[in-house]
């Protein structure tokens, strides 16, 4: 009964879908619909080079970080929203199967969460996605382990408003090894919430790359579309 009471207050307090406002506990099925996963590959643009050389590391996107999957996110990471962790496991799981190969382990790497941030948010958001991920495709069959191989190895400055190449000097050097075990066998993917400039899983793959153990490929839950540089200025 406990079980029912608690989902109904929550409605009756005001609980609402991020996506559209409408009255929920998660997301609504409309909104749920709107952001099925879609995986595909998304380079950032510019690319970093450590995604590309000495091997690609492809990144896989399950969505596009606008509209609908946006608010969720903001939702989820910003406003605090934890439950929404259950509608977005099912996106990365989904970017995490593009890369699995049959009869191939895969060991998840969550990016890094600062201090900071931990604090403030009062947990690691991409770890636990990251876990319940892992608990859904270990369901469809995938032998499937989330390893924290990495750790903050000094203070970066906040991500917000910096650019690609702010973002990556800020980043360089930022993450060290903090453990290989469980890697050894299995295909390790790098695993976070949002792709913007590729800084952040690139700094990850360095760091793994380095200690001999490169990634095949980066799983995040959606991609920030970029805005084209190359389009000539209209004169009228």
């Amino acid at each position: 009964m406990r079980e029912l009471l608690i989902p109904a207050a929550d409605l009756l307090l005001g609980a609402q879908c991020p996506g559209c406002g409408r009255p929920a506990l998660t997301v609504c099925r409309t909104c749920g619909d709107a952001i099925s996963p879609d995986p595909v590959v998304t380079w950032p643009e510019p690319c970093p080079a450590m995604l590309r050389r000495p091997e690609r590391v492809p990144p896989v996107a399950a969505g596009a970080n606008a509209d609908v999957l946006r608010r969720v996110l903001v939702a989820w990471k910003e406003a605090g929203n934890t439950r929404l962790t259950s509608v977005l496991d099912h996106l990365l799981a989904a970017a995490v199967i593009e890369h699995a190969r049959p009869g191939i382990a895969v060991a998840l790497v969550p990016v890094p969460t600062s201090r900071r941030s931990r604090r403030e948010r009062g947990c690691d958001l991409v770890d636990e996605l990251a876990r319940s991920a892992g608990r859904l495709l270990r369901q469809v069959g995938v032998d499937t382990r989330v390893v924290q191989s990495l750790a903050p190895a000094r203070a970066t400055a906040d991500q917000v408003g910096l650019g690609a190449a702010e973002r990556a000097r800020n980043l360089h050097g930022a993450f060290r090894l903090r453990t290989d075990r469980h890697l050894a066998d299995r295909d390790v993917v790098v695993v976070d919430d949002i792709l913007t400039t590729g800084a952040t899983v690139s700094e990850a793959v360095r760091a793994l790359s380095a200690a001999r153990r490169r990634p095949v490929g980066i799983a995040v839950v959606a991609a920030t579309p970029r805005i084209p540089t190359n389009i000539p200025e209209h004169r009228s």
